[in-house]
């Protein structure tokens, strides 16, 4: 039922009201937060969950709309558990329920213990012992408070900024707050209270909007979430988006800059990523795929950052997991301190590269035949999928955690051993799929 990041699937068949009341209900061994992100299911399932939870005898804390990161800071507040309605960077028609507590999503062994709770059938107090629904109105402004420390206020102040933020999603409910109180001048847009005008993922391809809007108003740099706000990608002063890898070597320099220490990231990081935390005079720890395995390192090796290629990033004095609503802030800072976005990213040269997806009707049987038929040379892992390292280059297959896909993620050292390596995975996935 879990994947690598709570329960996610297609609303009304895989996600459904009982569903989210079972879950609630069988996660409510404490007072539980609820928050949700814009989709239009969202508020069907928000309404299961506390039905669930005061159901069992516990209070259902509402948070509202609000991004998952401060969803996490709420477990913390009220120290309770924590359920978030989303399906994060899915379409629409999707939802799901992250389970979180004391600031990071729950381990295995968490979820296994709501997972017999759950096939233990619903929890029902007494009638006289019901629990409340209890709403929080003030958690926006006591996370702000949290991160503040965080944030060089003054520096981003004096260089009044420019920012154009693409919310689409929960994070209209902050972030724009957060980027004006730091003295930016905004361009807010798709901050609707309901449904996504673009599809959620932050990718290069669905950004047109805000890379025009960029250039239109003259801005420093553009900032666009996912539809629960975890995830944050950058757009420079020219309208063009900034590859990913670079984004997040652009962070981990600028975190090591603040403190030496060591930085965790997966399986799926580019060598950019190796050669920027050398560069900082950090050590790289490597996790599979998953803000869940990122977070828990980040609190094991005792890290000051962890960071995956997607624009989650996890900050050691935060909560621990990915918050783009902290990323956001933290690229401003970047600007603020270290001048034009372009020119920062221009320092880094990424390998050619191809991160692709594959639909397939069962993962794991997609999965096993790649494992029997693969010949490509080189060291092979399985932490996370299949990886092979090569002198000249290195692959990943895995099977996605939220979606029906395998994943192929390749990077070489040349455009020709690219070009040979992928023509060999891409014929390798194509007959298992």
């Amino acid at each position: 039922m879990f994947g690598t990041s709570g329960i996610r699937g297609l609303y009304g068949s895989e996600i459904t009201p009982l569903l989210a009341l079972r879950i609630a209900n069988a996660f409510s061994y404490s007072n539980v937060v609820i928050a949700k992100d814009t989709r239009r299911s969202g508020p069907l399932l928000e309404k299961a969950a506390f039905a669930g939870i005061t159901a069992s005898g516990k209070d259902a804390i509402s948070a509202g709309i609000v991004p998952t990161p401060v969803l996490a800071y709420a477990t913390l507040k009220h120290k309770a558990n924590g359920i978030m309605i989303t399906a994060s960077h899915n379409p629409p028609e999707y939802n799901g329920l992250k389970l979180i507590s004391a600031g990071k999503e729950i381990t295995k062994p968490e979820e296994e213990k709501v997972l017999s709770n759950y096939e233990s059938g619903i929890k029902l107090t007494s009638w006289d012992s019901t629990g409340a629904v209890i709403p929080d109105a003030e958690l926006v402004d006591n996370y702000l408070e949290f991160i503040s420390p965080l944030i060089d206020a003054e520096a981003i102040a004096a260089a009044a900024p420019k920012v154009v933020v693409d919310c689409n999603g929960a994070a209209y409910s902050i972030t724009p707050k957060l980027l004006l109180q730091l003295g930016c001048t905004l361009i807010p847009i798709n901050t609707q209270e309901e449904g996504f005008k673009r599809p959620s993922e932050p990718a290069e391809k669905n950004l047109s909007e805000l890379k025009e809007k960029v250039v239109e108003v003259g801005a420093d740099l553009g900032l666009a979430h996912d539809g629960d706000g975890d995830r944050i990608a950058l757009i420079d002063e020219n309208g063009n988006f900034v590859n990913m890898d670079v984004q997040l070597s652009l962070m981990i320099l600028h975190e090591l800059e603040k403190k030496k220490g060591k930085i965790v990231s997966t399986v799926e990081s580019s060598l950019i990523i190796k050669d920027a935390v050398e560069q900082g005079g950090g050590e790289l720890i490597i996790t599979p795929v998953g803000s869940t395995y990122v977070g828990d390192a980040l609190e094991k090796e005792n890290a000051i950052f962890g960071g995956e290629p997607a624009g989650e990033y996890v900050y050691s004095e935060g909560v621990y997991v990915p918050d783009g609503v902290l990323g956001a802030a933290k690229f401003v800072e970047i600007f603020a301190k270290k001048g034009k976005i372009s020119e920062l990213a221009d320092k880094f040269k990424p390998y050619p590269m191809v991160r692709e997806k594959y639909p397939t009707k069962d993962r794991k049987a997609a999965m096993n035949k790649i494992l029997d038929s693969i010949d490509i040379p080189g060291e092979v892992s399985n932490i996370d999928g299949i990886r092979i390292d090569a002198d000249e280059y290195w692959l990943l297959i895995r099977p996605s955690g939220t979606e029906p896909i395998i994943r192929l993620t390749l990077e070489a050292k040349t455009k020709e051993k690219l070009e040979e390596i992928h023509t060999k995975a891409k014929k390798l996935i194509e007959a298992s799929v």
